[in-house]
């Protein structure tokens, strides 16, 4: 029998948490994220995060409220006994409701030749990406061309039918 909702439903939390390996980066300060300042202007404090395993890692950082929370640098690699800083950062406008945004520092193992790889991917990426612009621009351009000569027409037309207009009065006034 399958178990539907509640707690039954739910891993056992002390079981996930012993197969999950252990955390191998220090962060300083490592208590919680608290912002000091006025509301309305954005608030920066940072965050040391030291590799304290043998390996070259890759860390990245996410948030719950991507709106009014920033990191910069959000993902990165980090030497063996390196230490990097990174700066998060509040633009809300009001209080965030206690105990409803989290950050959560996540690091994996890192190969120099599968990120040589992927940062080889990700160059050839933006080069798509440029192009793909670059041919939107043209389109949009191509676009405004269109709607201006179609404007153009648009008085030439309405300047005929004024002369069409002015035309007749006169043989109306001669008429006369």
């Amino acid at each position: 029998m399958a178990a539907k909702g509640g707690d039954a439903a739910k891993p056992d939390a002390a079981k996930a948490a012993a197969a999950e390996p252990p955390f191998g980066l220090k962060l300083d300060p490592d208590a919680k994220v608290l912002f000091k300042g006025k509301l309305g202007e954005t608030i920066t404090v940072e965050r040391t995060i030291t590799n304290t395993s043998p390996d070259r890692q890759c860390y990245k950082i996410k948030c719950t409220a991507n709106d009014i929370f920033r990191v910069r640098q959000p993902l990165g690699f980090i030497e063996p006994k390196e230490t990097v800083s990174v700066k998060i950062s509040f633009m809300g406008k009001a209080v965030p409701e206690n105990l409803k945004h989290f950050f959560a520092f996540y690091h994996t193992k890192s190969d120099r030749k599968t990120d040589a790889d992927k940062n080889a991917r990700q160059g050839e990426q933006k080069e798509d990406k440029k192009e793909e612009k670059k041919e939107e621009k043209k389109e949009e351009k191509k676009e405004e061309k269109k709607e201006e000569e179609k404007k153009e027409e648009k008085k030439e037309e309405k300047k005929e039918e004024e002369k069409k207009e002015e035309k007749k009065e006169e043989k109306k006034e001669e008429k006369k």
